[in-house]
């Protein structure tokens, strides 16, 4: 979850995350239940409701995540594990390295990603 860390489900932020999975051509690509937790919440939320359960606000979050991640270009998503992979084995490094930190962890089969030691 590195792109929708911060995500608050608010009226203004899922309306907002919907036109943008909308208007990219994503929305369709989710699956039907994702897709019905968006548009109940928003209208849960548009009538006065508050959200409280932790566990409906990690499946929006998730939700995000995959819009986010469907949405964004490859250059941001690289940067964000990049600059992730070095905060976690407390590197210091520029935009451009982290970049290629990041593609380089995104272009690793998911078999190898345990045992891989990402070298910049």
């Amino acid at each position: 979850m590195l792109l929708a860390a911060g995500f608050v489900p608010t009226v203004l932020s899922l309306s907002a995350l919907k036109s943008r999975a909308l208007r990219k051509g994503v929305w369709f690509r989710l699956d039907p239940a994702a897709r019905a937790l968006v548009d109940a919440t928003l209208l849960y939320l548009k009538r006065g409701g508050v959200i409280k359960s932790p566990a409906l606000i990690n499946a929006l979050r998730a939700v995000a995540e995959r819009i986010l991640s469907s949405t964004s270009p490859l250059r941001v998503l690289a940067r964000a594990v990049g600059m992730a992979i070095a905060r976690a084995k407390g590197m210091v490094i520029d935009e451009e390295k982290a970049i290629a930190l990041g593609i380089q962890w995104i272009n690793t089969p998911r078999r190898y990603k345990n045992f891989a030691l990402i070298e910049p």
